[in-house]
C-alpha cells in the first residue's frame, strides 16, 4: 500500500514541477521537490533504501517523457544551413589525427593511471578502499585530462605538464607502496 502511495506522490511531484515550469513559479518548484522527497522516503520505507532510492530517482526520469512529448514543437527549417566540411585526407591532417590518437589512448592513459595510483597510494584507506577509489577516479581523471588536451591549442605543453605530474607520482608509488 505504501508503494502505491509513493507512486502517487511521485506522479504528484512530477505534476507540480511541470506546473512550476509552465507558470515559471518557484513556489511550485519547491513544493514539487518537497513532495518528491516525501515520495523518496515512502519508496525507501516500502521497498528498502536500496530499491527505494532507485525507484525515487528512476521513475520520475521515465515518467517525464510524456510531458516532453506533450510540449514538443516543430521549428521551421533554417534558411541558411551551413554546408558540411569536406573530408581532408592530406598527409598533415592524417598524421596529426594519428598523433592525437596515440597521445590520447596511450600517453594520457598511462599518465592518468600513474596519477590515480599516486593519489590512491596517499589515501589512508585499506587496499580495498584504495582500489575502489582508483576504479572511480581513473576514468574521471582520464576524461578530464583528454578534454583538457583536446581543448587547448598548446598540446605539447599540456603533454609535458602531465608527463611531469606523472613523473612526480612515480616516487610516491615507489616509496609508498599500496
Amino acid at each position: 500500500m505504501l508503494s502505491v502511495a509513493a507512486g502517487g506522490l511521485t506522479l504528484a511531484a512530477l505534476g507540480v514541477i511541470y506546473k512550476s515550469w509552465r507558470s515559471q513559479a518557484s513556489t511550485y518548484l519547491y513544493l514539487g521537490l518537497v513532495v518528491w522527497l516525501v515520495a523518496a522516503v515512502c519508496w525507501s520505507y516500502a521497498q528498502g533504501w536500496e530499491f527505494g532510492v532507485l525507484y525515487a530517482l528512476c521513475i520520475p526520469s521515465i515518467l517525464v517523457w510524456p510531458f516532453i512529448a506533450f510540449n514538443q514543437t516543430h521549428l521551421p527549417q533554417p534558411k541558411n544551413v551551413p554546408q558540411p566540411r569536406s573530408f581532408d585526407f592530406s598527409r598533415r591532417t592524417v598524421l596529426g589525427n594519428i598523433a592525437n590518437y596515440i597521445v590520447v589512448l596511450v600517453v594520457l592513459l598511462v599518465v592518468s593511471v600513474l596519477l590515480t595510483l599516486g593519489l590512491c597510494a596517499l589515501l589512508p584507506f585499506s587496499i580495498a578502499g584504495k582500489l575502489a577509489t582508483g576504479i572511480v577516479l581513473l576514468p574521471i581523471l582520464w576524461g578530464l585530462i583528454v578534454y583538457h588536451y583536446l581543448a587547448t591549442a598548446h598540446k605539447i605543453k599540456v603533454v609535458v605538464a602531465y608527463a611531469v605530474l606523472a613523473a612526480l607520482s612515480l616516487p610516491i608509488l615507489i616509496f609508498f607502496p599500496m
